[in-house]
Formats: structure tokens, C-alpha cells, sequence
């Protein structure tokens, strides 16, 4: 079969002739369906992070069962598979030999970017009937990460009333985007793509930004002009352009000085120094708070939200051999929406 493999010293993947792996016994053999492309595997190509494995990337994946161990209990031939497999980078490795990066599905191990994968059928969910795989892919790592940002970190609920900013509507901010919409928050976006931006304002946005337009609305030269404040930021870039931003945006005139601050929510993977100041944060009771990837349940729940249609993501396909000049779009700025690998 063939995979679209990492090999390092390469800044592109490698098309590659692999066998076709044999399940264990508690282990799943799956017909890859769809695979999402995602930012993270760029960072990997880049060496941000230096990792002397070779392997299959793809970590945002759904497949048809086709092979069960012998030891398989309620997984049907047949049916389309959603697979979490996240492990902590401590788990990943204890050996201080091994490179400080996750040790999973795409990100260590053999990934989606091929035909044929085998995991461990604790790492399954269902996929909703009616949902396509180029759809449901998504649960597995973009929408699995926004929701998580937006409703596990962020704590935004249905009923809301507070103000969001959204840091880059890409694969990630625009799912983002709709779930804090569907929540009832009123959402900002900035984004220094044109495209994104009408997006986002198609999406419901109530103002999409590029970086000049948001510094003016922050910090207005007018005295009688009111400044945008914020109180969540969600940042899918994290650059020391997009932080400084943040902090301006998030700093609330609270009359409560016993109640939260604003919050800054990190996501995007960035090798950016950000420039924090303790007594800046401390003046204004700012709260600031990373996250990645998130649960089993809550790739359960970000299917259910595919499911009932309150997230629809912008996808596009593309056969596995498209996969480095997705790679290259996203390096380089060029896509809108999540674009996804179909194998075969």
C-alpha cells in the first residue's frame, strides 16, 4: 500500500511503498476513509522539534473496519471508526534518549496518510450515520482541539453572553468560530488573510480584523472612540504579535476588582517568545491558559456536534498524492477551511 512517510532530513513527505500492518488481539484493522491535513504536521516537518523516527504522519483520521483481533469485542466489520490516540509527552518518553514530542497516531506513530491502519479498539468511536468521512475526520483532531479550547478551557456554555476573539480562522479558528456562535457569544475575528476574513463574517462574525484594523479598534487615536475589549481571547496563531493583541484586548474595565479577570487561550502551535510581563498580567487580572488536542469524550461530543450540523467545517479533498503541496498551502498561508486526504 501505499504512505506519505516523514523521513528525516526531508522537508517534504515521502511517497513510499509499506505492507499492509496485521491487527493484535485487542487491536483493528481499518480502511483509511479520510484523513485531515493539519498544521501540526508542518511543525514536524520542520524539525521545530527534532525526532529521528521515520513514520506515516496523518493524526486526524476515520476508517472502515475491515480485520478484528482475536480478543474484539463490539466493533462491526463494515462500520466508519473515528480514532483518538493522544499520549502525553512524559508517557511518550521517559527515556530522556528520545525527542520531547507525543508518541501517537501521525505524531510518532504510523498515521492516516495511507491506506491501511491497525489501532487499539479502546481508541474507536462510532461515527454518526450520514456523517462523511471528510466531516468526520475532523472530530479527530480540529474540532476535538476547538472544542475543547472553547467549552472545556474557555468554559463557554450554552446561554453565553461574553465577548470572544478569535486569532486565525483557519482549520481550527473556524469550527471555533461556530461553536462559540452556537453558544450565543458574540465573536470577533482577526485573520491577515482576506479569505478568512469573509469567512468568518459568513460564519456570523459580528467584525473580522486584519491586524492594523484590530490594533486601531483596541487602542483608537479618537478619545471619544469606545475601545473593542473582550473577554476571551482564542488564539489558533500565538505569535508576539497576536499576544500583544490579546492583552490589549482582554483588558476589562471591571468596577469588581474581586471578579475574573479577562482570559487569553493559547492553541496554536508557535516557537514565537511570547512577551510577558507579570505586573502587565497582574494589573489586569489576566488569566492565560494553553491547551491541545483534547479526550475521548470529547471527540464523542464533536462528532454529535457534526451530527446535528452546528459545526459545518469548509473541507476540500485531495487524493494522498496531493498531500505535499497541501503541506506547502499550509506553510504558506494559502488554504481556507481544512483540507483532507482521501487514500484511495
Amino acid at each position: 500500500m501505499r504512505a506519505a512517510v516523514y523521513v528525516p532530513g526531508n522537508n517534504e513527505l515521502v511517497l513510499q511503498d509499506v505492507p499492509v500492518p496485521t491487527p493484535g488481539p485487542q487491536q483493528v484493522l481499518l480502511k483509511i476513509a479520510a484523513s485531515g491535513v493539519c498544521h501540526s504536521d508542518t511543525f514536524v516537518l520542520s524539525a521545530a522539534v527534532p525526532d529521528p523516527r521515520s513514520y506515516t504522519l496523518g493524526h486526524e483520521n476515520v476508517g472502515y473496519a475491515v480485520q478484528l483481533g482475536s480478543e474484539v469485542k463490539d466493533i462491526t466489520l463494515g462500520e466508519l471508526y473515528a480514532i483518538w490516540d493522544v499520549v502525553p509527552c512524559a508517557l511518550a518518553h521517559p527515556s530522556t534518549s528520545l525527542p520531547p514530542a507525543l508518541n501517537s497516531i501521525g505524531l510518532g506513530k504510523n498515521g492516516g496518510f495511507t491506506e491501511y491502519i491497525v489501532v487499539n479498539q479502546a481508541e474507536l468511536a462510532p461515527v454518526p450515520k450520514g456523517l462523511s468521512p471528510e466531516v468526520a475526520c475532523l472530530a479527530a483532531d480540529s474540532l476535538i482541539t476547538a472544542y475543547n479550547a472553547v467549552h472545556n478551557v474557555a468554559q463557554l456554555a450554552p446561554g453565553t453572553t461574553k465577548r470572544v476573539l478569535i486569532f486565525g480562522i483557519g482549520g481550527l479558528g473556524h469550527q471555533a468560530l461556530q461553536l462559540a456562535k452556537s453558544y450565543g457569544a458574540t465573536v470577533y475575528a482577526c485573520d491577515i488573510k482576506p479569505a478568512a476574513r469573509q469567512l468568518a463574517l459568513s460564519l456570523g462574525a459580528a467584525q473580522a480584523f486584519d491586524i492594523l484594523e484590530l490594533t486601531a479598534a483596541l487602542n483608537p487615536t479618537d478619545p471619544s472612540a469606545t475601545p473593542l475589549q473582550v473577554d476571551v481571547v482564542i488564539d489558533f496563531v500565538v505569535s508576539q504579535e497576536t499576544f500583544t493583541l490579546a492583552k490589549d484586548a482582554v483588558k476589562l474595565d471591571i468596577v469588581d476588582t474581586t471578579g475574573p479577570g479577562g482570559l487569553i487561550v493559547l492553541v496554536g502551535l508557535s516557537t514565537d517568545q511570547l512577551p510577558v510581563s507579570s505586573v502587565d498580567l497582574i494589573e489586569w487580572r489576566t488569566n492565560v491558559l494553553s491547551t491541545l488536542y483534547g479526550t475521548l469524550d470529547d471527540m464523542k461530543a464533536a462528532l454529535d456536534l457534526l451530527a446535528k450540523g452546528v459545526v459545518k467545517p469548509v473541507v476540500a479533498t485531495e487524493p494522498l498524492d496531493k498531500v505535499n503541496d497541501i503541506l506547502n498551502g499550509l506553510k504558506a498561508g494559502t488554504v481556507t477551511g481544512r483540507k483532507v486526504v482521501i487514500p484511495a
